[in-house]
């Protein structure tokens, strides 16, 4: 039997997620993978999205995979643009932000089904690489205030990709840990940990405390609060759409942007 093309893959979900009621986990759901599409258009990697060759929605995020070729990309305009889609989002949703994780793999798994899905130990071992302790407690222990997703790539995507000098980043912006999943005694491997806003510990840094953290509570309205450092509930958890620019040209040349990079030209003779 012929083994399967391997296929670049990416994982994400959101810290905090499973403490959410469940009234509140299909709008948090939605708003990863808005973030995520989102991001992708804004480096500039539509064909991506293209190219996908599966895309499975899962509980508290979402995993797809994609040609091995796109790689590079993803890591060099991909990944630094989810980090500032989820630094402007929560600079606009104070009560309510998003702190993402993010786990890349590249390995031989087999696509099928309607719609498509990928199965085999590479697709394992992507969700492992997610659910490790080291990428936990690198959330855990950054700044909520700075450190909006930190990403941990697999040691197959770091010899190939970045030690192989197919990206701009370069090996050492990236830290050697070993990938563990507690009740996954099985599961050991290298991976290394990728912080595009990196942060210190701090106060709030380190699990459950300080001004960064936040409590979910459901009031006997049904409606979702956080508790911030003020120890009091101060809004509810809701998922805005996040702005999109647009302009209608009937001739000439009309360029829009914002603050935060995004640049669009539309041009009609």
């Amino acid at each position: 039997m012929p083994m399967p093309d391997a296929q670049g893959m990416a994982a994400f979900d959101a810290k905090g997620f499973s403490e959410l009621p469940s009234l509140a986990q299909p709008g948090a759901s939605r708003l990863i993978a808005e973030l995520v599409d989102e991001s992708f258009v804004e480096a500039g990697l539509r064909q991506v999205l293209d190219e996908r060759s599966f895309l499975a929605p899962r509980g508290d995020g979402l995993a797809m995979g994609f040609p091995p070729g796109h790689l590079p990309a993803v890591i060099d305009w991909f990944v630094p643009a989810l980090d500032r889609a989820a630094a402007t989002y929560n600079a606009r949703c104070r009560t309510a932000p998003v702190r993402l994780r993010m786990s890349l793999h590249l390995g031989p798994v087999t696509i099928d089904g309607t719609p498509p899905d990928a199965n085999g130990t590479a697709r394992n071992d992507l969700h492992r690489l997610l659910d490790s302790e080291p990428l936990k407690r690198a959330m855990d222990e950054s700044d909520p205030a700075v450190t909006h997703l930190v990403a941990v790539l697999s040691d197959r995507v770091y010899q190939d990709v970045l030690v192989g000098g197919y990206s701009k980043l370069r090996p050492g912006a990236c830290t050697r840990v070993e990938a563990t999943v507690n009740g996954k005694a099985a599961f050991r491997q290298t991976a290394w940990l990728y912080v595009p806003s990196p942060s210190g510990g701090g106060p709030g840094g380190g699990p459950g405390g300080g001004p960064g953290a936040r409590t979910w509570a459901v009031t006997g309205t049904g409606a979702v609060t956080v508790a911030g450092a003020g120890g009091g509930p101060d809004g509810p958890w809701h998922f805005p759409r996040r702005a999109r620019l647009s302009q209608t040209v009937g001739n000439g040349t009309a360029v829009a942007g914002d603050v935060y990079g995004g640049l669009t030209i539309v041009h009609r003779p």
